[in-house]
């Protein structure tokens, strides 16, 4: 099956729209579900569209109590900067936690943003917090994009 950089486009500018309407709160159990939180903030461009991202969790084929997280990002104008995340989950119930950090190069308009996974982190059952901090590297320094949310995992 191919996906076609349209439909690729199309999904993240719908995802985009949705993330920026809606503010911190819970999602429930299911397979895959996007983080309800708000990411946004500067980018290190001079002239540029806001940095956005959005956090989507997925348990397809995972044990209970392990999930799987996407970072995904909006693109820029311009690219040509570096963009860190890291990911800090709290299991609300058990007081589980942990933190992971990756890194992805930011691409310009004419591609997709960019994407860090971060796979099989064991968070437990239950509510989880989610915490986003992102570090954007680039031509100017900005402070870090700083967001959270809660999701109920199986």
């Amino acid at each position: 099956m191919s996906v076609s950089r349209k439909s690729v486009v199309s999904v993240g500018v719908a995802a985009l729209a949705g993330m920026v309407s809606l503010g911190a709160g819970t999602a429930s159990a299911a397979d895959s579900a996007l983080v309800n939180m708000s990411c946004i903030g500067l980018s290190p461009n001079v002239v540029d569209v806001p940095y956005s991202a959005q956090v989507i969790m997925s348990q397809y084929g995972l044990p209970p109590g392990v999930a799987s997280f996407t970072v995904h990002t909006g693109a820029s104008i311009w690219g040509g900067y570096g963009t860190t995340p890291t990911l800090t989950w709290t299991n609300t119930a058990t007081g589980a936690s942990g933190s992971v950090t990756g890194f992805s190069p930011m691409s310009s308009m004419f591609g997709s943003g960019s994407t860090v996974y971060f796979m099989n982190l064991p968070t437990g059952s239950g509510n989880v917090r989610i915490d986003l901090s992102v570090v954007n590297t680039g031509l100017i320094p900005v402070p870090p994009v700083n967001c959270s949310g809660n999701i109920d995992l199986a």
